[in-house]
């Protein structure tokens, strides 16, 4: 994760007594792009070693990050492998540093999988279905999926004649659909999951895109990302394998509006990132490259056929 603040040994020591922890070190994490992450080393009273993980909040206020901080809560309580935000010792999970909201979280255990194989995309597709049978109440206070698509639609016009038309076949193809209202994660790309040594997952990071919305669309978003090759060509050995562990898991999909959901995923976060850094001052990874999801979208696009507007 990319940072666009910084902050000093200093004021993360005092930040951590507040929750009886005393640091040790704190590096910059890189990968992603919206928020200032920090990877910590502290101890606690007893000696003991605590990693612990400080975000700092570059888009949301606190009245928007309430209903995530509530939703990890929940999700953590159900056993998923999720990072609820700790409690300081005034019983807050919110804080303020730099003048900005931020959380401090457990450090989940793992590494991020840049390597994929079929055996991650099969877990990942049995988290994505777990995920999908929590009660929609954890997620009814979240912002509409469908809502920022349309915001970003402000962006075709950064595309060029063609890609604009079918970027708005798709969208009104998708404004079609009627949406549902399961609780998905809405970012699950292979840098918000952690894998162990043994190549178990461990952990579903950035929940900040969750929203209620269909089932497909965030299977749309994982294969868009754990299920293309580096040209953005797709593999179904690895698309079916994530298929596969959603339908083990319980889950259950309409082929036609997975098709579907593929383009309108990769439209998504094409314009997103056509959006760019939330900041020019960032340390690190900052913006991805709007051209990896202009090669997805146009495989998606082409597997859809003509349809009906």
């Amino acid at each position: 994760m990319s940072v666009y603040t910084r902050v000093d040994d200093r004021d993360l020591a005092a930040l951590l007594a507040d929750y009886a922890l005393r640091l040790e070190d704190a590096q910059a994490a890189r990968h992603g792009i919206e928020n200032s992450t920090f990877l910590i080393d502290a101890r606690a009273a007893d000696g003991s070693p605590r990693l612990v993980v400080l975000t700092v909040f570059e888009q949301f206020d606190g009245d928007a990050l309430a209903p995530y901080l509530a939703l990890l809560a929940t999700l953590a309580a159900a056993g998923l492998p999720v990072p609820a935000a700790l409690v300081d010792r005034h019983g807050q999970r919110l804080r303020h540093v730099a003048g900005k909201p931020a959380v401090l979280v457990p450090r989940l255990p793992g590494e991020h999988c840049f390597e994929v194989g079929s055996e991650h995309c099969r877990q990942v597709g049995a988290l994505l279905a777990a995920l999908h049978r929590q009660p929609t109440e954890a997620g009814a206070a979240l912002p509409d999926e469908r809502q920022r698509l349309t915001a970003l639609s402000e962006h075709l016009c950064r595309l060029n004649e063609d890609d604009q038309h079918r970027a708005e076949t798709v969208l009104r193809r998708w404004r079609k659909v009627r949406a549902t209202r399961t609780l998905i994660h809405g970012d699950l790309f292979r840098d918000n999951a952690l894998f162990n040594a043994e190549g178990r997952l461990t952990g579903v990071l950035d929940f900040y895109n969750a929203c209620l919305e269909r089932p497909e669309y965030d299977l749309a978003v994982a294969l868009n990302d754990w299920a293309v090759a580096s040209d953005g060509r797709p593999v179904p050995r690895r698309q079916g394998a994530l298929l596969a562990g959603y339908r083990d898991g319980g889950g259950e999909w309409d082929e036609s509006v997975l098709a579907l959901a593929l383009a309108v995923a990769a439209l998504r976060f094409w314009l997103s990132r056509l959006a760019g850094p939330v900041s020019g001052e960032s340390e690190g990874q900052g913006s991805k490259d709007p051209a990896e999801f202009a090669r997805i979208f146009g495989y998606r696009f082409n597997a859809l056929g003509d349809g009906d507007d």
